[in-house]
Parts: C-alpha cells; sequence; structure tokens
C-alpha cells in the first residue's frame, strides 16, 4: 500500500511538472507567434517652472580642484544574461525538484530497511532525480545572479 501512494505521489508530481514546462512552452511559442508585446505608457512628469537665471559676480581665478578619482565604468549585460534573468520559472522547479527528491530518498531508505528488495530500476531513478535537481538548483542560482546584474537595466 505504501508503495502505491509513494509512486502515484511521485507520478502525480512529475506529470505536474510535465504539464509546467509544457504551459510554459506553449506561453513561450504564443508570444513568438503574436510577437513581441506592446510597450506600456510611463507617466509623463509635470513640467517644472524655471526660475530666472541669477547674475554671478565675477570671481578671482583660483586653482582648480584637484580631479576625483575616475569610476570604474559597469559594461552592459550580455543578451543571454538579460533573457536569463526574464525568466521566473527556475528555482520553483529547483524547489520542487529538490522536494521530489529527498522525499524518494526517503521512501529509498525505508525500502532498504524491509526485508523485500526494492523495484530493479527504483535506485537509477533516484540518483536521476537527484542529478536533475543539482542541474535545476544550479540554474535558478543563474537566474538568480543574473537578476542581480541587470537589476538596474
Amino acid at each position: 500500500m505504501a508503495y502505491v501512494l509513494v509512486m502515484g505521489g511521485l507520478a502525480l508530481s512529475v506529470s505536474f511538472t510535465l504539464g509546467w514546462v509544457l504551459w510554459r512552452a506553449v506561453r513561450w511559442a504564443w508570444g513568438l507567434v503574436a510577437g513581441p508585446p506592446t510597450p506600456r505608457r510611463a507617466a509623463t512628469p509635470r513640467p517644472r517652472a524655471r526660475k530666472a537665471p541669477r547674475q554671478a559676480a565675477p570671481k578671482p581665478a583660483a586653482r582648480p580642484a584637484p580631479k576625483p578619482p575616475a569610476k570604474p565604468t559597469s559594461r552592459e549585460p550580455w543578451a543571454l544574461t538579460c533573457w536569463l534573468a526574464r525568466r521566473h520559472s527556475a528555482m520553483p522547479l529547483a524547489s520542487l525538484a529538490l522536494l521530489l527528491y529527498g522525499l524518494t530518498r526517503l521512501v529509498e531508505f525505508g525500502m532498504t530497511q524491509r526485508p523485500l528488495s526494492p523495484p530493479a530500476g527504483y535506485h537509477s531513478l533516484v540518483n536521476a532525480l537527484g542529478w536533475a535537481a543539482a542541474a535545476l538548483l544550479a540554474l535558478a542560482i543563474l537566474n538568480l545572479m543574473a537578476r542581480w546584474r541587470c537589476r538596474e537595466r
């Protein structure tokens, strides 16, 4: 009974993840077909009243002030970095994969403690899920770093 519940939960989680990926792919494809979104209008600031310029009294020539040290100029982020910063699905997918991996590792430990042996491909499934969770976590970290890099834009 526990095996059916665990495998049913795993199948439900995998189908949810695949459905999410399919939904995101359909939205992406629809965005390509529909064209780029129209930009929203920004609120236009009100014009301010100008003050009349003052007549400055002539000052005696003074020594020029020392120049401040030059600030290092930051380069524009790459297009790949900006593209990655716009993707917001990496962290939820990584969280889901890590949760699934933790649960399957717990079930694997429980299966090794009983006298019956686990199904043949279960250990390879747990290993593959672990590698997928690690890859998604790395992608989520890259996504956060890209968002941080493109936050000024």
